[in-house]
């Protein structure tokens, strides 16, 4: 925060009053107490004159992104492998992974993203550590497991999700009703890529 309020020529003062917070509250996050929400961001941005993601992207390349929102550290490379397999996959619903969409859905939870963070996201050339929120929000988009992207040393998380996009884009091949995939319940992975095997072999036919 400070990198951003010292390159406008404002003092903390200056910043709490064109945001509109008190000095309890600002100063209480910047010690911790609680991390700046989406609509603190915003307010800030304003204030600041830059954008909501902007105020992410340099507190994350500085080390200071958990004074504005939960951070995750990561492993771009792995992180980018597993967001291109959930954008592969079909969602849920049988529908295809839509970026934009994907961008609609996060601005609707108070999280700014754009293209350009995605795109760098999925070529495993974003900084560590990324926004929880951001991953939380393409896991409810996509129908996976946080897990999956949160922790990234969880065996059994990347098991379960993988095998259930490779049933997923079985079933979506052999036109059966979308419906089946919110159905599999604690169905292991082995037995979903079975069921992904027949499917394909029946779609083959």
């Amino acid at each position: 925060m400070s990198t951003l309020r010292e390159a406008a020529g404002m003092t903390n003062q200056e910043l709490i009053d064109r945001s509109g917070m008190s000095a309890s509250y600002f100063y209480g996050r910047l010690r911790g107490s609680a991390p700046f929400d989406a609509n603190d961001i915003e307010k800030l941005a304003q204030a600041l004159g830059t954008h909501p993601h902007e105020i992410s992207r340099v507190a994350a390349s500085i080390g200071e992104a958990r004074e504005i929102e939960p951070m995750v550290d990561t492993e771009p490379q792995e992180l980018g492998r597993r967001l291109t397999a959930v954008s592969r996959a079909p969602r849920l619903d049988g529908s295809v992974f839509n970026i934009d969409e994907l961008v609609s859905e996060l601005a609707a939870r108070g999280v700014a993203f754009d293209r350009d963070e995605w795109s760098s996201l999925i070529a495993g050339a974003s900084s560590s550590p990324v926004r929880v929120r951001v991953l939380e929000g393409v896991g409810a988009y996509a129908g996976v497991s946080t897990a999956y992207l949160l922790d990234l040393g969880d065996a059994a998380a990347v098991e379960a999700a993988e095998a259930n996009f490779e049933f997923r884009e079985a079933l979506k091949a052999s036109g059966a009703d979308s419906v089946s995939a919110r159905a599999v319940g604690e169905i292991s992975p082995a037995a979903l890529r079975a069921i992904a095997q027949t499917l394909r072999s029946i779609s083959a036919q």
